[in-house]
């Protein structure tokens, strides 16, 4: 993994990276009738506009409701940290509404110089749009980057941005990834990087 020593930014998805999974995602969908495996985002940018907006607060109200219970994830913490002490680029790159987001990195005691959410992008991941513009925001090349999730819709956007990719399965069975680094946790990422960053 001789590779790992070339990168120099780290981009996060923030829920069930960064902090422990609380959503529970099932559930969601029946409240929503968004089929299981379908992006709830994707399916309500389907319907028409007076339903899609009932269904819009269903969906911030769960996120918010995650938030106040936002917990880190194992070794999420120190990985940051680890990485922002050594001048490495970092970013916040969530489906998440904005102010979710704010509140989760506040409880975190997170930050970040680019954090993006669903509102700051016109397409979300899978898309490679909020990664490219973090990039852009960062003065960073894809090249030398790495975008770290939990889903296969973080690995694609940064696979279609040109950047690396790191998968984090917080111990499920989530099936065949094209991720070039899988992980159970960021403690395990902070333990692979800690052998190759300078």
């Amino acid at each position: 993994m001789e590779w790992l020593a070339g990168l120099d930014t780290f981009l996060f998805d923030l829920d069930g990276t960064l902090t422990m999974p609380v959503i529970d995602f099932p559930a969601l969908r029946r409240a929503l009738n968004v089929a299981p495996g379908q992006s709830i985002l994707h399916a309500l940018d389907a319907l028409p506009a007076q339903e899609r907006a009932a269904k819009d607060e269903i969906v911030r109200q769960a996120e918010m409701e995650a938030a106040h219970k936002t917990r880190p994830n194992k070794g999420a913490l120190e990985l940051v940290r680890f990485l922002q002490q050594r001048g490495f680029s970092t970013a916040v790159i969530t489906r998440n509404n904005a102010k979710a987001c704010k509140l989760t990195l506040e409880l975190l005691g997170l930050e970040f110089p680019v954090v993006l959410a669903r509102e700051h992008v016109k397409r979300v991941k899978p898309a490679p749009d909020a990664v490219l513009q973090a990039l852009e925001l960062l003065r960073r090349p894809a090249g030398s980057a790495m975008m770290v999730g939990d889903w296969h819709d973080d690995i694609s956007s940064g696979r279609l941005a040109g950047a690396s990719t790191c998968l984090v399965t917080n111990g499920h069975e989530i099936g065949p990834s094209e991720a070039d680094l899988v992980v159970e946790t960021p403690h395990h990422l902070h333990a692979h990087l800690s052998l190759h960053l300078a």
